[in-house]
């Protein structure tokens, strides 16, 4: 059986709506049981809406508390934070079987890979577009983002305010114990784990993934080499950072960590892809595209594939926002032969690992 075309798709909350009606009408009645990855139909597929909200270090708000108390019916909590690779640098992109695991316990083992997942979050469009851009890298082909959670409250749609408690969202969201506390071990035990694992969680082959993560993601030390070999020219590289981290004048919210840019960076702030007076949904294509052309300098869109032959290199302070920018150009405003990848650590593993000289500020 040849594997489905994959998509990631911005959707109002009516379609929402929509999505979650045409689910229900052709569930079938053995639609919750697990099933054999080579039997999915779309009569066996369901729509898992998943609360991806997160919050920075610096907030007083606690995303976990909050989906405690509202959401929207039968969604899953998805923990950015621990749904992360062992890295000294905050949730990094897991490995196969990490993810994998918190599929597992995420669906408490239904969720399969012809299912629609809808992300959301209750800020609008901030950590959301990072969860669902992660779970259409490992293979979850049918990811839905929706555009947004505040604006699906002000159309007066359902939600589910009975409390949960703690303990049963631990019980069914969290990586195992021993994963989250010994990370070390569980790389050592990899190939061990990926045996473990039914082939129904893991939805690419390693070398599948190895090849969709080459194309989407860039890491620190091809970037690097890019910059000393002088190819860094041949990218557009977009910063998603507000503008005074990104000059050097203010500080990072992490103690410690300088501020700056890496040479040949734009500045491009995601909330400038974000219409503040609409919940902060996405504006419109027209709106995108004068302020991509104003950000980068050039005259037409067309004029980035040339002006930039190996594509868009997207970054921020983690590499979450970042992913505001990135399904903006590729689902909003539709960038043609135009290759966009997230550099994952993004500014805060390039301030603690990058040598000084790499490190520019422009105050």
């Amino acid at each position: 059986m040849s594997k489905p075309k994959s998509f990631l798709s911005i959707i109002k909350p009516s379609s929402f709506r929509t999505l979650l009606q045409a689910s229900a009408s052709s569930a079938s009645p053995a639609s919750n049981a697990p099933a054999d990855n080579a039997q999915e139909t779309a009569n066996d597929r369901q729509t898992v809406p998943i609360d991806a909200t997160w919050f920075m270090p610096n907030s007083p708000r606690n995303a976990l508390e909050e989906y405690q108390n509202e959401r929207i019916p039968h969604a899953r909590f998805f923990d950015l934070d621990k749904c992360s690779r062992d890295s000294p640098y905050p949730h990094m992109l897991p490995t196969q079987q990490i993810m994998a695991k918190t599929i597992e316990q995420l669906g408490k083992g239904h969720i399969k890979p012809l299912d629609n997942l809808v992300v959301y979050d209750k800020v609008g469009n901030f950590s959301s577009p990072r969860v669902a851009f992660t779970l259409k890298l490992f293979g979850y082909d049918r990811v839905y983002l929706l555009d947004n959670y505040l604006n699906y409250k002000n159309y007066d749609y359902p939600l589910d305010l009975n409390l949960i408690k703690t303990e049963l969202i631990e019980s069914e969201t969290n990586v195992e114990n021993k994963q989250s506390q010994n990370q070390t071990k569980v790389h050592a035990q990899a190939e061990t784990q990926e045996q473990d694992i039914d082939d129904k969680h893991l939805p690419l082959t390693a070398e599948e993934f190895e090849e969709r993560y080459d194309r989407e993601v860039i890491e620190y030390e091809e970037l690097v080499n890019l910059i000393e070999e002088d190819h860094i020219h041949e990218y557009l590289v977009l910063d998603a950072r507000s503008p005074d981290r990104f000059s050097g004048s203010a500080p990072e919210p992490r103690p410690g960590l300088s501020s700056g840019h890496i040479p040949t960076a734009k500045n491009l702030p995601f909330t400038k892809f974000l219409d503040q007076e609409q919940n902060n949904q996405y504006k419109s294509r027209d709106e995108l595209e004068s302020i991509v052309k104003e950000a980068v300098g050039v005259e037409q869109l067309d004029e980035i594939a040339t002006k930039y032959p190996k594509g868009i290199i997207v970054m921020c302070g983690t590499g979450v926002t970042a992913c505001v920018l990135k399904l903006g150009l590729e689902n909003v405003l539709k960038l043609q032969n135009v290759n966009v990848r997230l550099y994952d650590g993004s500014w805060t593993e390039w301030a603690m690992r990058a040598p000084e000289e790499l490190i520019v500020k422009d105050v």
